[in-house]
C-alpha cells in the first residue's frame, strides 16, 4: 500500500495524517505539541517518531512503502531551525524521504489550496504567512511570546491578566474578567493568581488557554475585554496589509483565518475579517478550506510525484472526515508524561 504521512505541529498540539497514494486518508492521529524551542528538540522527534510508528501500526503499512513525509512544524521557519532539526528526522525517515517546512507553509496551502495567499494563524502563538504566483513568500511574527505574537490567544490572555492586576492597583475599568479567570483557574484572591502565573503550573500554553474568558466576556458587553480584542485584531490586520504590499499580492487575495483561535470564537473572526476587509477591500477572507493537515500530506504527494487533482482531493477530503468519524482520534501523551530523554539542542 503505497502512501505518504504528513504532520501539522503546532505548540499546543499537533495533528498526523496517513495518505494513499490514491488519496484514501486511512489513518488520522494526534499528538502533544513539538515546537522544539519549548519542548527541546528530541522530545519533537520522539513525539513525531511516535505518531509515525502509530500511523504504520493501525493501517497495517510497512515503512518501506512510504513514498513521502511532509513535517509542517512550528519553531522552523528559519533556515537554521530546519538545519538544527534535519540530521534528527534524517534517522527517522532517511535523507531526502521528508520535507521540513514551517507549520505556516502546509496551513496556507491547505487553507487557500491554491498557489498564493495569505494565511494568518492564530493559536497559542500567531504569525502572518503570504506566497505569490511567484513563489515568493514572506512571514511577519512567529517570533515567540516576547518578540511577536500579536493576536494570539497567549497576548488576548497575558492583556487580560494586565487588566486584573491594574483594577486591583486601584485604576478604574472594573471588568467580568476577574470573576471569570479567578474561577477558571479555582483561585479567590489576587495574590493567588499573582503565585499561579509565576509557577511551574501556569505557562504560556495555559495561559493562552484564558483567551476564551476574554471571548466570552467581549460577547457580553464587557468593556476592557472588547478593547482588548479590537487592539489584537487590529494588529493582525495590519500584518495583512504589510504582506500583501510586499509580495505585490492582487486586491482579490485569499486571506485564511486559521488556528484554534479562530476556530473557537466567531466574534474575533468577525472582528479580524472586518479590520481586514477595512484595509483591503477585495481581500476574500475565508476559514480554511482544507485542515493544515492536509496540506501536510499535499507537500507529501508533491514529494513523492503523484499527481494532485480534484479527484484526488475530494477523496481526501471525504475519507479524512470518515477517518475522524471512524474512531476518536488517537491521542499521544503530553510530553512532559513521555519518558526523560537528553534534550539536543
Amino acid at each position: 500500500m503505497p502512501y505518504v504521512f504528513g504532520v501539522d505541529g503546532g505548540a499546543s498540539n499537533s495533528r498526523s495524517i496517513l495518505v494513499t497514494d490514491a488519496g484514501r486518508v486511512v489513518f488520522a492521529g494526534k499528538g502533544p505539541g513539538v515546537n522544539y524551542h519549548e519542548v527541546g528538540a528530541s522530545n519533537v522527534t520522539t513525539a513525531i517518531s511516535r505518531l509515525y510508528q502509530e500511523a504504520l501500526k493501525a493501517a497495517r503499512a510497512r515503512a518501506d512503502e512510504c513514498l513521502g513525509v511532509c513535517l509542517g512544524l512550528a519553531g522552523v521557519g528559519r533556515r537554521q531551525d530546519r538545519e538544527m532539526l534535519s540530521p534528527l528526522f534524517d534517522e527517522c525517515f532517511g535523507k531526502d524521504r521528508y520535507i521540513l517546512l514551517s507549520d505556516a507553509e502546509v496551513a496556507l496551502t491547505g487553507g487557500a489550496v491554491s498557489e498564493s495567499g495569505i494565511i494568518i494563524i492564530a493559536g497559542t502563538g500567531s504569525m502572518a504567512y503570504g506566497r505569490n504566483d511567484k513563489q515568493q513568500t514572506g512571514r511577519i511574527g512567529g517570533y515567540g511570546p516576547l518578540l511577536s505574537d500579536e493576536g494570539s490567544g497567549y497576548r488576548i490572555a497575558l492583556k487580560a491578566l494586565q487588566a486584573i492586576a491594574r483594577h486591583n492597583d486601584g485604576f478604574p475599568a472594573p471588568t467580568s474578567l476577574t470573576d471569570a479567570v479567578f474561577a477558571h483557574v479555582k483561585i479567590k484572591s489576587f495574590d493567588e493568581l499573582v503565585s499561579w502565573i509565576y509557577s511551574p503550573a501556569a505557562g504560556r500554553v495555559k495561559i493562552a488557554s484564558l483567551a476564551p474568558l476574554v471571548m466570552r466576556a467581549a460577547s457580553e458587553d464587557d468593556p476592557v475585554a472588547d478593547e482588548i480584542l479590537n487592539q489584537e485584531a487590529d494588529a493582525l490586520a495590519l500584518r495583512v496589509e504589510l504582506l500583501s504590499k510586499r509580495l505585490e499580492l492582487p486586491e482579490r487575495v485569499d486571506v485564511v483565518l486559521s488556528g484554534g483561535l479562530f476556530s473557537q470564537a466567531a466574534n474575533y473572526s468577525l472582528i479580524v475579517k472586518r479590520k481586514i476587509c477595512y484595509l483591503l477591500p477585495g481581500a476574500n477572507v475565508i476559514p480554511p478550506k482544507l485542515e493544515p493537515v492536509i496540506g501536510a500530506a499535499l507537500y507529501a504527494l508533491s514529494l513523492a510525484n503523484i499527481d494532485i487533482n480534484e479527484d484526488l482531493l475530494d477523496t481526501i477530503k471525504r475519507t479524512y472526515q470518515e477517518a475522524l468519524l471512524a474512531k476518536p482520534v488517537m491521542e499521544e501523551p503530553p510530553l512532559n508524561e513521555m519518558p526523560s530523554i537528553s534534550e539536543n539542542q
